[in-house]
């Protein structure tokens, strides 16, 4: 949220580009049995549709609406390990993506979302340029950007982030609230300040919309080879 607002505050300048680096262990050469579903077409559950799509989310989220997607996906383990019983498991969806997109800034986008990565090298960086300065987030969560915190650091002048909620409920909290609970734990607390104020900031169906539909021109782009501007 902060490195949403200073990018709308102007302070950054004209934004010149904007690159993302993301990663996460799953979708790798191994899984387990009650995970290989994953690797599954007919389950809806795959790289594009969680890893890829909460990648694009936080692009959206900081730079505005993407408007243009060039992409290419690839299947870079297509036979699977399942290690608990010995089985070969052939995955059924990419497990790498490439992309270039334009936003609604007026910032170009490059991004890479890498899987199978060992957690020791687990990594989120979004750089984002500008004219006047630049920022960026930063994240380790093995899992991916969803997952966990992440880090704001900048050349220009910004107010802090706020404490997570969640940290500040209970001698325990902060524990608890570890890792992707935490996220979770906004979420809940954006929808209370919502019913409490009347308010609708918190993501709903139509936000959830939105980035189905996302991922799927980002689909359509690869498989066709040609850019996609029609994303609604």
């Amino acid at each position: 949220r902060r490195a949403a607002e200073l990018v709308a505050s102007g302070k950054l300048g004209r934004l010149l580009s904007a690159r993302v680096d993301a990663t996460t262990f799953g979708y790798g050469p191994q899984t387990t049995s009650n995970y290989d579903y994953f690797n599954k077409a007919a389950s809806g559950a795959s790289f594009m549709t969680i890893t890829s799509a909460h990648v694009l989310d936080v692009i959206e989220a900081v730079l505005g609406d993407i408007t243009e997607v060039d992409a290419r996906v690839a299947l870079l383990w297509p036979e699977i390990e399942v290690v608990d019983t010995g089985d070969i498991s052939a995955r059924e969806i990419p497990d790498h993506l490439d992309l270039i997109a334009k936003t609604m800034s007026g910032a170009p986008v490059s991004v890479q979302v890498l899987a199978g990565v060992p957690a020791e090298d687990a990594r989120f960086t979004f750089e984002i340029r500008g004219t006047e300065g630049r920022l960026t987030l930063t994240g380790n969560h093995l899992a991916g950007a969803q997952v966990g915190d992440l880090r704001l650091t900048a050349t220009v002048a910004f107010t802090p982030p706020d404490t997570p909620i969640a940290t500040g409920v209970g001698p325990t909290a902060a524990d608890f609230w570890a890792g992707a609970a935490i996220n979770v734990g906004e979420v809940y607390a954006s929808l209370a300040r919502d019913l409490i104020a009347g308010t609708y900031k918190t993501p709903g169906f139509d936000h959830a919309l939105r980035n189905s539909r996302l991922v799927a021109a980002v689909e359509r782009a690869a498989r066709t080879g040609e850019r996609q501007s029609d994303l609604g």
